[in-house]
Formats: C-alpha cells, sequence, structure tokens
C-alpha cells in the first residue's frame, strides 16, 4: 500500500519539504483528498492524506494545535500546507504538536496545483488497489482448486507458502500443529512448535491476554507484533479457521525476509476460508464414520446375537482385532454438551489417528467409548485424551478387564460402566480406574444394599456417620485402607499421631469395635465399603 513516504516520491511532490512528524512516514494513505474548511476533522474517514491552503486553517497557534490533534485522533495519514503566499511556514504550534502527535506535517509551494497531487496520487493508489484485488483473486483461484483436486491441509500450507513466499503454519484450535511450511530461519517460537507438535504453552498464554480474546469476538485476523519474551522473534498474522461460528483451529502467517503486508492479510483470509471448508469436509466423513463406528459399538455392546462375523470384520478394518484380547474404556465428561462431545470424539479421533493408536473411537449413552487391543497401553491413550481435551474438564475414565471375541464386548461395557459407578459411589479420586483392581469391591457392588441388612458392623459404622465431633467415618476408612497402620493413616489424614489415636480410641467407645483385631478390622472394611456404595457415598 502508498505510504506518506512514498506519495512524496511521486512527480508532482516534488520540492515537498517534511517538517515534521516525520516518524510517522510509513503510514498508509488510502485516498489523497482537499479541505477547505477549519473542522476537516470531522468530514473524513480516516487514512486521507489531507491538501489545505494557510487560509482554511484556524488562526491561532491553539487552534492550529487542536487542529493538527483532531486529524490525528481521526488517524488521517498526514497534512500538507501550501506556503509561500499567504504564509512563508506553518507555525511553531503546528511543528510541535505534528511531532508529538507522530502526524507528517509537509510544505509544498502554493504554486503546485492540488489537482496535480490528488489526480497522480489517488491513480497510483487505485492501480494498487487493482493489483491487491487481481493478486487476492489468483490466490483465492489458487487455494479454492485446491479444494476441488481433494487437497487437505498439508497441501493448503505449501501452496499456501509458495503464493506468499511465507511461512506459514496451520493448527487446531488447541494450538496442535497439523502443518507447518517453513522457507527461512525461524525464531523460538517456531522452534518449539517444530519439537513438540504445538504451539509454546507461554506463548498461548501471552496470546491470551488480547490476541485471542479479540480474535474470538470478531472472527478475524489478528496482526501480532514481536514478543522476544515468549520467543516470537518475527511479526505474524494469527487467523482463525470459523465453522458454524466456532473457531476450529489457526492460520500462522510469519514474516521471513519482508514485513508483512495487504497481500499477506488478505491471503491468510482465503487460506482460513478454505481451511474452514476442508474441515466442514472431514467433520462430515468423521460425523458418518462416527454414525458407522457408533452402530458398530452400540450393536457390540447391545450383544446382538446375530451376524458375529460381520461385526468382528468391521472392527479389524477400524483396527481391532477382536479375535485377540481388547479392553474397553468409558470416557466419562459430566460437564459436557452434546456440541462439545462432538468436538471431543473429534479431537480423540485426531489424537488416535495421529499417534498409530489401535482404536474404534465412539458414543454411546452419552459417553465417549474406545475399543482398544489390551496389547496397547491404556495409560499412554488415556494421557493422550487428557493432555487434548483437559480444556473440557476432568474426565473420569473406566478400563475393562482383558476380553476376546465379538460376545465379550457387552461385558467389557458393563465392566467399565460399574467401575465408573463403584469409583463416584466410593468418591475415589484417581485418574484412571481399572476393573482389574477393584477386588472383592466388585463383587459387594453386585451383593447389592441387601448386605447392609444381616450385617453386624453395619449399625455400629451408621453411629459414626452421625457423629459430629470429628470426622470419624472416614478416620477409620483411611485407617483400615492402609491395613491399620496408624503411622500412614496419619500422614494421609494430614493430622498429629495423637490426634489419630484420640478418634481410634473414640470410634472404639461409640461403636465397641477392636480396631486390634485383625479379622475385626477386615469385616469392618467390608461393612464400610457396602456402606460407601449404598449410604453414605
Amino acid at each position: 500500500m502508498l505510504t506518506v513516504a512514498d506519495t512524496l516520491k511521486l512527480k508532482p511532490f516534488t520540492g515537498a519539504k517534511i517538517v515534521a512528524g516525520s516518524d510517522g512516514l510509513d503510514t498508509p494513505v488510502v485516498w489523497v483528498h482537499t479541505t477547505s474548511v477549519p473542522d476537516a476533522a470531522q468530514w473524513l474517514n480516516g487514512g486521507e492524506l489531507l491538501l489545505v491552503t494557510a487560509n482554511n486553517l484556524p488562526a491561532d497557534n491553539v487552534g492550529q494545535s487542536q487542529y493538527i490533534k483532531e486529524l490525528t485522533q481521526k488517524k488521517v495519514a498526514g497534512l500538507v500546507v501550501a506556503v509561500g503566499r499567504m504564509i512563508d511556514h506553518v507555525s511553531d504550534a503546528m511543528r510541535v504538536c505534528a511531532d508529538e502527535e507522530k502526524l507528517p506535517l509537509i510544505e509544498i509551494a502554493y504554486t503546485t496545483r492540488f489537482v496535480d497531487l490528488a489526480r497522480t496520487a489517488n491513480e497510483r493508489i487505485a492501480q494498487e488497489n487493482m493489483a491487491l484485488v487481481r493478486r487476492s483473486l489468483d490466490i483465492h483461484r489458487a487455494l479454492t482448486q485446491l479444494v476441488l483436486e481433494g487437497g487437505g491441509v498439508r497441501d493448503l500450507a505449501q501452496l499456501l507458502t509458495r503464493l506468499i513466499n511465507q511461512s506459514v503454519s496451520i493448527e487446531t484450535e488447541r494450538f496442535a500443529a497439523l502443518a507447518s511450511v517453513n522457507i527461512a530461519a525461524v525464531d523460538e517460537a517456531r522452534r518449539y512448535t517444530q519439537q513438540h507438535g504445538r504451539t509454546d504453552p507461554r506463548l498461548v498464554e501471552a496470546l491470551e491476554e488480547w490476541v485471542l480474546p479479540d480474535i474470538r469476538r470478531t472472527l478475524q485476523p489478528v496482526f501480532i507484533p514481536k514478543m522476544p519474551d515468549v520467543g516470537l522473534e518475527m511479526e505474524r498474522i494469527l487467523a482463525p479457521i470459523v465453522v458454524h461460528g466456532e473457531i476450529y483451529g489457526f492460520v500462522w502467517i510469519i514474516a521471513d525476509d519482508r514485513p508483512l503486508d495487504d497481500i499477506d492479510r488478505v491471503a491468510i483470509e482465503s487460506a482460513a476460508t478454505i481451511a474452514a471448508l476442508m474441515m466442514l469436509h472431514q467433520q462430515s466423513i468423521q460425523s458418518a464414520e462416527a454414525e458407522m463406528k457408533g452402530n458398530l459399538l452400540t450393536r457390540l455392546i447391545q450383544g446382538e446375537m446375530s451376524g458375529f462375523n460381520v461385526l468382528t470384520d468391521q472392527a479389524l478394518r477400524y483396527g481391532v482385532d477382536l479375535k485377540v484380547p481388547y479392553r474397553l474404556l468409558m470416557v466419562e465428561y459430566p460437564q459436557a454438551t452434546s456440541q462439545r462431545l462432538l468436538r471431543l470424539y473429534r479431537e480423540t479421533n485426531h489424537v488416535v489417528a495421529t499417534r498409530d493408536r489401535n482404536a474404534i473411537v465412539g458414543q454411546y449413552a452419552s459417553n465417549m467409548i474406545l475399543l482398544i487391543q489390551a496389547s496397547e497401553d491404556p495409560d499412554r491413550i488415556i494421557e493422550d485424551l487428557r493432555s487434548t481435551t483437559s480444556r473440557e474438564g476432568k474426565a473420569r475414565i473406566g478400563v475393562s478387564g482383558a476380553h476376546h471375541g465379538a460376545r465379550q464386548v457387552r461385558l467389557a461395557y458393563k465392566q467399565a460402566r460399574e467401575v465408573l459407578d463403584i469409583t463416584r459411589k466410593l468418591g475415589t479420586h484417581g485418574p484412571n480406574v481399572y476393573f482389574d483392581d477393584l477386588g472383592y469391591i466388585h463383587a459387594l457392588y453386585h451383593a447389592g444394599p441387601e448386605a447392609l441388612e444381616s450385617n453386624a458392623y453395619a449399625p455400629g459404622l451408621r453411629k459414626l456417620v452421625n457423629e459430629n465431633q470429628a470426622n470419624l467415618f472416614n478416620t477409620l476408612e483411611v485407617y483400615l485402607n492402609v491395613g491399620g497402620n496408624g503411622v500412614a493413616a496419619a500422614e494421609a489424614l494430614h493430622i498429629h499421631r495423637s490426634t489419630l489415636n484420640y478418634r481410634l480410641s473414640r470410634i472404639a467407645e461409640l461403636c465397641g469395635f477392636e480396631l486390634s483385631d485383625p479379622t475385626t478390622r477386615t469385616n469392618l472394611q467390608v461393612a464400610l465399603k457396602l456402606l460407601r456404595l449404598f449410604e453414605v457415598g
């Protein structure tokens, strides 16, 4: 775009002299305009290089300074004043104020025809604008053709880099890298992305201060200046990839050997639109695939008796062999809406695909289900899930035992569901819970509340629940969980050993329990867990 400095190089401006505000010479000029009123600012849009004669300026110094300030507030590009007839030079007051406001103040001979200045500059601006339009159309046409030819985000990054000769990165809405192309040396922020596959969390945190809130509000690209303290040593433009009003990802353009310009901004807007189309297309494919996987999981979980060979073949096509051991993971997001579940499903599928995990991902009964080979490490898959979906809140994940055969998927689902139900009742806060670790708790769960009716220890434990002087029920539970080890119990409860001893004696006094007897402790443990499962929890 034509700047004030560029404009002064045009032939009709020969002899023009910059007398103040030289710091603003790089300001873009959108139009050259003449004015004949002293309140010119209120009639302007901003970006104009203003041409004025002395008789249209305020007469006094205070008025002239205010005139400069009003032009600056309107974001006028610069002021050209005709001198040599009514005045020899602009006033000192105007020069001082123009320097303070960084508004280019220019003197030009009164014999210069304003019409020649305006025509030449505006023709040049129009030519540049037309060239920008043509270049924008060329870029958009090339990017659109890429979509028609079935290109993906990696192809988009490569093509955009060739078109604008700048480095490009395309990332998810959580700044995980999808595609990246560099054409020059990278800065610290880019090196981090290359090494870790995502944007540096320090940079994301810095962007949250103003860049990302602005993008979420406007859904428009934002220019980001250098931020060396978080590794951003090159300027950037960041544009959101928007689908149905929701941000699905981001496109970065990084300044390499030249400053970012208007064509970069136009190009990134087109690229973000094309990326949105690609992601929308991918989402439709994923939705269809999710429906197919969901249907497969539904038939397996419901124990459909016919067509097990067909279901086994379908599972194998998705990477899971039901003829060898497998596990089922149930992922519960208590706060997730149906729309968020769909996004979580999309993100989980992306993790599974990009990290070569053999898994079938689907939705069933408002929970996300993963069917994985038993040879896969569940903890690694769960770690991937948590790191990707942490923004949706704390997930509760239940892992079934190992099974084989299509008919056993129903049992695996039942185990994973019961794991979550049991841990919820017990108030267990562990990150991942395995069915294999439940042990006798699972037997108590299936014994049901009826088991409490004839339990001799339950009445005494109910007294502890109603005891308000101290958390005696919880104290006893922790004490029993650590096998009657007083030191370990005190540490787990964050209390002094003497406090623990007092509580234990109080428990024995209220209930008549002999806590030193191993058999008594075992019976208490059973009764206490039954209460947790069916009354207290």
